[in-house]
């Protein structure tokens, strides 16, 4: 199990988890993940974490060691409660918590925990102090989260941590906590812990030297998180998505336009050429990976090249036929008329724009939102920030084969702002979660792609947009100017350059040149 698939399983919904039945109630886990397998990766599924964090209720996170509880009217009532405590807690009057139901289980578990652990307190002095503290830390901690009856409450633990703080997190998981265990440096004491009794599931990766803050790894991630590349697989033609009731009418739809003011993020579909022709005409929501909160939408997307052609031109006449249609959401482009067709080319006059982008690629955005003579000052103001904001977070990616420079910057910058016409129009009549804009270009004859054009084409991509690039003859051109890791790259059965589209063209052609060569033989 990788970085991801770790929080991928802490965060899944009761439904996705093995064993799970609405009688039975809730499935819990306990995952010990000590190292780490990708840095970066590793930092984005923190910082993503911290999102979850501030954006839910029923999530605590400790991130150093916990203090011993100070307050004194808190330890004296359960000083008090234990005066009579006699090797169980269940049946005792003490609340630990306000809702009944986990103060029992809590209880429960203390059982459970003081019995196999019996060794590890000396006397029943010591017992009684580490049964104060944990009820303490419970108290403070644990009762201020909203707890839903039909998910399980989660405890994040990172870093290093000592034992009576490991027998503090096996409490809460036989209460019913989901309970997730991080340091990327060292196993520490969560050993004392037995990993069969507890269902522990430990993995197990490479230790880094390097001790970073929880902090440290959220900023860091949201760099990552600025300039990654997020890729889905797709599944055969299967997706389910689980969607907000106030966003649904009621015939069980998402109501028109109710995404649209949440942030978008783009997930690079990884696919066949089979699974290319069944999402085409399929809406965002039907796709995987389909999600969103009240914050942010993710949208799966099409960002491929294709090489060559089938054997049987006709199959891949057709499939070009799909790409096409439905009109009102394709713009299909033949390179023979030039890049005009993508935006207005770039002049020296442009470079005044260095004037509203910084040495950091941050952008004054009111001055560009004031500017009435950009073709996308037609859009919405949210519209337009939304545009400059993916602006920045390509320049600080690193998906170019070659780095950025200032010029660069600059002209990638003009380029999105003088986006030809039509794509700013598929903007505008973009509903989240129906049919996405498409870009379909294609390439007859050997065409060098420069960096505004690869520019343009990952905002496309960033804020919902398929792009598909057809190249029979199998010319490199955007794999020049961006990253491999971005493209999705098929390789059809041959390459043929100066293929014609068009059966019909092709066909006069060749009886042209039969003609041609019989005259050539008198």
């Amino acid at each position: 199990m990788g970085d991801s698939k770790v929080f991928e399983k802490i965060f899944s919904s009761q439904i996705d988890r093995e064993n799970y039945t609405i009688t039975s109630g809730y499935t819990n886990y306990f995952i010990s993940y000590i190292g780490l397998e990708d840095e970066d990766l590793y930092n984005l599924e923190i910082f993503k974490t911290k999102y979850n964090i501030d954006n839910r209720k029923d999530i605590a996170l400790f991130s150093s060691s916990l203090p011993n509880p100070s307050d004194f009217d808190m330890i004296n009532y359960f000083k008090n409660k234990l005066s009579n405590y006699r090797n169980s807690l269940e049946h005792m009057d003490i609340r630990i918590i306000s809702n009944e139901k986990i103060n029992n289980n809590i209880k429960r578990s203390f059982d459970m925990v003081l019995k196999e652990e019996e060794k590890q307190f000396n006397n029943e002095r010591v017992k009684e102090n580490f049964i104060i503290k944990v009820m303490s830390w419970i108290k403070t901690y644990v009762e201020p989260l909203t707890i839903n009856k039909d998910d399980a409450p989660k405890i994040i633990f990172y870093g290093e941590i000592k034992k009576h703080e490991a027998y503090f997190l096996a409490i809460l998981y036989l209460a019913g906590f989901d309970v997730l265990y991080l340091n990327p440096n060292s196993s520490s004491n969560i050993v004392v812990l037995n990993k069969n009794l507890y269902k522990i599931e430990e993995i197990i990766k490479e230790n880094v030297e390097d001790m970073l803050a929880f902090e440290e790894r959220v900023a860091f991630g949201e760099k990552v998180n600025k300039g990654s590349i997020k890729k889905a697989m797709t599944i055969g033609a299967q997706a389910s998505q689980r969607i907000s009731n106030e966003l649904l009418n009621e015939s069980g739809f998402i109501k028109p336009w109710q995404l649209q003011d949440r942030k978008i993020k783009n997930v690079l579909l990884t696919s066949t050429m089979e699974e290319i022709s069944i999402y085409w005409n399929q809406p965002l929501k039907l796709r995987p990976s389909f999600n969103f909160d009240n914050n942010y939408i993710e949208v799966s997307v099409f960002f491929s090249k294709i090489n060559g052609v089938y054997n049987d031109r006709h199959e891949y006449r057709n499939f070009v036929k799909i790409l096409k249609g439905p009109r009102e959401y394709v713009n299909f482009i033949d390179l023979k008329d030039g890049f005009e067709q993508l935006a207005k080319p770039f002049t020296n006059d442009a470079f005044s724009l260095s004037f509203i982008l910084d040495s950091k690629g941050i952008i004054d955005k009111k001055s560009v939102l004031q500017e009435k003579s950009y073709s996308i000052s037609t859009l919405s103001k949210p519209q337009q920030t939304m545009i400059l904001e993916k602006v920045e977070e390509i320049i600080a990616s690193n998906v170019f084969i070659d780095e950025l420079n200032r010029e660069d910057r600059i002209k990638g910058l003009f380029t999105v702002l003088n986006m030809d016409k039509k794509l700013v129009h598929m903007i505008n009549n973009f509903d989240y979660a129906l049919i996405n804009p498409k870009l379909v270009i294609y390439m007859k004859e050997a065409v060098v792609f420069n960096k505004e054009i690869g520019f343009l084409l990952l905002l496309l991509s960033k804020i919902g947009f398929d792009i598909i690039m057809l190249s029979p003859g199998g010319d490199n051109c955007i794999e020049n100017v961006i990253s491999s890791k971005v493209i999705d790259i098929h390789r059809l059965d041959k390459m043929i350059y100066q293929f014609d589209l068009d059966e019909k063209e092709e066909e006069e052609k060749s009886i042209f040149k039969k003609l041609f060569s019989k005259r050539g033989l008198f």
